[in-house]
């Protein structure tokens, strides 16, 4: 317990460090949530709504872009069913965006992730990394393959707990739970990895690394996900407070359990 909760609480001293020492890139993520979510949602929904209403003029007969004269029933009922195109085209957007933005963040910011995890284990260590292009590109790539492979492993495992919910509904709660945990220690993960990366570990000595301190990844997970219920605050804010806060965690962590001393 003391674990999870030393992970729980890193996150948000990340939080606190990050806004004070860092607070600049945090306009980073705004700019990519404002092309990811305004832009390119808006540019969906423009393309998506007229295909919506010619499937529907199809199955029903209607025409959706004619007006009736007086108005009437059929005005009405056509008004109403083109805004609930609208409203259901938008909700469906922002849910699939919501639900994947923030994987989308971290692969596409993965080399500004990798930077402040640098920068901030140079403020708190003291030890500092000879600035390389190659190694940030280094850091990054590997950064992006991760979250792809957490993501991909989330998704089968949130496909499996709807199969055994559909099947088994009463064990719906218990899943739901899990795959909260699930998704928590995964987007620890994300972070905690940078960390790995740059004491060379390789990918399967970094997932032996997580697993030994899966508690206090749950716990920094935990306080993530806690964040992202917040709008904007899951792509703009949590990131980076999570990229400072892994470091954070790591130099507390126990002899043979920190990046630094495990399994030497």
């Amino acid at each position: 317990m003391s674990a999870f909760l030393a992970g729980f609480t890193a996150f948000f001293r990340g939080m606190a460090f990050s806004i004070t020492r860092l607070g600049v890139w945090y306009l980073v993520p705004l700019i990519v949530w404002l092309f990811m979510v305004v832009g390119l949602s808006l540019q969906i929904s423009d393309w998506l709504i007229p295909h919506l209403y010619r499937w529907i003029e199809l199955q029903t007969g209607l025409d959706l872009s004619a007006t009736t004269k007086g108005g009437g029933l059929e005005e009405i009922f056509k008004v109403g069913l083109q805004m609930g195109v609208v409203i259901v085209v938008k909700i469906m957007l922002w849910y699939v965006m919501s639900r994947y933005m923030k994987y989308m963040v971290i692969i596409l910011l993965s080399p500004l992730f990798a930077y402040i995890s640098e920068q901030t284990e140079a403020l708190v260590t003291g030890k500092s990394y000879p600035f390389s292009f190659v190694q940030i590109l280094k850091d990054a790539l590997r950064g992006a393959g991760i979250a792809v492979r957490n993501m991909l492993l989330e998704n089968l495992l949130m496909i499996a707990g709807g199969i055994i919910s559909f099947f088994l509904p009463l064990l719906s709660p218990l899943i739901l739970v899990t795959l909260f945990l699930v998704n928590s220690y995964f987007m620890a993960f994300n972070f905690f990895d940078y960390v790995a990366e740059r004491k060379k570990m390789g990918v399967s000595k970094s997932v032996r690394y997580m697993r030994a301190n899966m508690s206090t990844l749950l716990g920094f997970g935990v306080a993530y996900n806690l964040i992202a219920w917040f709008p904007l605050l899951d792509w703009i804010l949590a990131p980076i407070s999570a990229a400072s806060g892994a470091v954070l965690a790591d130099t507390e962590l126990p002899h043979g359990k920190s990046s630094a001393t495990f399994m030497l």
